[in-house]
């Protein structure tokens, strides 16, 4: 009886610690997920800066940025308006440290990063 109760004593203890540690490894994970989310970013506000840099002098001018981001003529003044507001320091053209704020804080989720947002989001609401 007494080796009975033992093991099962055990056994608790067991699943007790694989689950302590189970929530302390995905405590672990979030601070990585944030750092991994932070890189795509950046990874895409290089893309997006090289893309719009026709000459690649590391700066954007107002012509590069409206000969890649206006299609419709009619979207003119709203693309103008948009530059101006990224360039901080008002010296008509877009560095890369302007671009990569502008960018960063103002980028929508990609689709997968929606999903990665969603499951968290449902994790912790079965946690709570």
């Amino acid at each position: 009886m007494i080796t009975k109760t033992l093991k099962t004593g055990i056994a608790l203890i067991a699943v007790a610690s694989f689950s302590f540690v189970g929530a302390q490894e995905k405590q672990d994970i979030k601070p990585q997920l944030k750092k991994d989310k932070l890189e795509i970013k950046k990874d895409r506000s290089e893309r997006m800066f090289k893309h719009l840099d026709i000459n690649a002098d590391n700066s954007i001018t107002i012509e590069e940025f409206k000969e890649k981001r206006v299609k419709d003529p009619s979207n003119e003044e709203k693309t103008e308006k948009q530059f101006a507001e990224i360039d901080t320091d008002k010296n008509e053209s877009i560095d890369r440290k302007e671009f990569k704020i502008y960018f960063e804080s103002n980028l929508k989720p990609t689709r997968i990063e929606n999903k990665i947002n969603t499951k968290n989001k449902k994790n912790t609401v079965e946690k709570g």
